[in-house]
């Protein structure tokens, strides 16, 4: 660097903030070219040593290193580079693993704004411009998912946090107010979720104190959906051993395999038996977008609270997830509590009238103060980016999107069934393929996946299905992969295929 240039700097100085920023989109917008060419490695072959050796700690540069613009601008660029080359390309055509997006780039752009403005959002004089923004992006979610006009809620940093938040809303509904009094002056509470439901609805019951027994696994059917009359069974023998009911949880886009269960049907048992019905709606939600599909959603309406992730099939940077409730209400009450540095007109005991309007044509502000009714206080600013790429883009641009994945899935599953030496777990509902190859071992099948990931064009996963609804030949580890890259297509998808086939081939040859 020009020694004229070479001087003193701040870190907060509004120019380095410029300077770099202008070189760090011109190196992130030239990654992102080159990663869409497909050329050079998905996924780092790194051990966790390897890893961390990446980024020693104390930082190379030390203490008071960057007091001069040149080391500085080293620093940065150092930083930069370190974290490319460790990170997985998710917009390779190849990722196909794990259910995250391929996020929008201009999307990231309004984490930085966020970022830069850091206004937390517990109560809305700190945060009113990123707390209307959320309120818009749910609004728009519940209409694209039918639901009432009432309906509103938060958005959070994932669904594990989000099925969470949910559960704690059904438990304070249900329970004899288990918020303020705990569970020893109750009966055990049981909540029920398919077998093959996301790990984070077990874990939410853990963490709310319900054990083991307090989350009832309910048998899959031949299709991997929730067995309804295995439902009713398990609420009726719950009872009988003198457990509360007091909620399901349906599954539209099971983890595993992308499995809808019968959403309609299973509110059809929650409303006779008195129950609470969540929808994880984190990865097949957004198929409300599309009219043809509407179908596979149908009885979401009637759900007390759902939960969708923008993180997944609507191409947001991670973490962003929007937990939505029948009724604002209930949200609130299972945060229900004191805390006069922030709301101090607040008895801790109600909050507002919900989202359904204030009396006498007052206008309705109940949900204005976010820290009522989220496990967080300071959060981050989740809806900018949301609402920010909607007026960009439009919703036609995510119909599209969400149609490109759906078609994916079609497709991989045609052309897995088009090579004899592959089979198909079962014809895909939403974008997520399990496949594995035919009359190997789930050993070898794991082996065939670890060569393909070794040559580096290609990141598909891997799952261990074990349910009652399987039949025997049928459990057992799958390669699996979740379609939701825009860059991916059928040549990438025919490509991948023939790889795992040479793979399995050269495999055998070696024995």
């Amino acid at each position: 660097m020009n020694d004229l240039h070479d001087h003193d700097v701040s870190a907060h100085d509004p120019e380095l903030f410029r300077r770099l920023g202008h070189r760090l989109i011109d190196t992130l917008a030239d990654h992102l070219a080159q990663q869409r060419t497909g050329i050079g490695p998905v996924m780092p072959l790194l051990s966790p040593t390897e890893a961390c050796g990446q980024f020693p700690t104390p930082p190379t540069f030390g203490p008071g290193a960057g007091s001069r613009a040149s080391d500085v601008d080293a620093a940065f660029t150092d930083a930069v580079d370190r974290a490319l080359l460790t990170a997985t390309q998710l917009h390779a055509p190849g990722f196909v693993g794990h259910q995250v997006a391929t996020p929008l780039p201009t999307a990231a752009l309004f984490d930085l704004v966020g970022s830069v403005l850091n206004n937390g959002m517990a109560i809305f004089e700190m945060g009113k411009g990123g707390t209307a923004l959320e309120r818009a992006a749910l609004r728009w979610l519940g209409e694209v998912l039918g639901l009432s006009p009432r309906a509103t809620g938060v958005l959070c940093l994932g669904g594990s946090i989000g099925n969470l938040t949910a559960l704690l809303a059904a438990r304070q509904a249900k329970s004899d107010d288990a918020w303020r009094r705990g569970l020893r002056v109750q009966p055990q509470l049981a909540i029920f979720v398919a077998e093959t439901a996301h790990y984070s609805v077990a874990r939410a019951c853990r963490i709310m104190g319900l054990g083991d027994d307090g989350c009832v696994s309910v048998a899959v059917d031949e299709h991997l959906r929730m067995d309804v009359t295995a439902l009713t069974a398990a609420i009726r023998d719950a009872r009988g051993k003198q457990k509360r009911p007091i909620a399901v949880v349906a599954s539209a886009g099971s983890t595993a395999a992308g499995a809808i269960d019968p959403i309609d049907a299973i509110a059809d048992v929650c409303a006779a038996e008195n129950l609470w019905l969540h929808v994880d709606g984190a990865h097949g939600a957004p198929l409300g977008l599309l009219p043809e599909r509407r179908a596979d959603l149908h009885g979401i309406e009637r759900a007390d609270s759902v939960v969708c992730d923008f993180h997944k099939l609507l191409l947001m940077p991670a973490v962003c997830t929007a937990v939505l409730f029948k009724d604002g209400r209930t949200g609130a009450q299972a945060f229900a509590q004191k805390a006069g540095y922030l709301f101090p007109d607040d008895d801790g005991a109600t909050v507002g009238a919900g989202a359904g309007g204030a009396a006498d044509g007052a206008v309705d502000d109940s949900w204005a103060d976010v820290g009522r009714r989220t496990i967080e206080c300071t959060k981050a600013m989740l809806g900018l980016k949301v609402w920010g790429s909607l007026q960009m883009f439009g919703r036609a641009h995510f119909e599209a999107h969400v149609r490109h994945c759906m078609a994916l899935g079609s497709t991989m599953a045609a052309l897995v069934k088009a090579r004899p030496a592959l089979e198909l777990l079962c014809e895909p509902e939403l974008n997520i393929v399990c496949f594995r190859v035919r009359g190997r071992s789930g050993g070898d099948n794991a082996a065939v996946r670890r060569e393909v990931l070794a040559a580096g064009r290609f990141y598909p996963v891997q799952v261990h299905l074990h349910a009652d609804g399987l039949a025997g030949e049928r459990e057992g580890l799958w390669l699996r992969c979740a379609l939701q890259n825009p860059h991916t297509n059928a040549d990438t998808l025919g490509q991948l295929l023939d790889a795992v086939v040479a793979a399995a081939t050269s495999d055998l040859s070696a024995r």
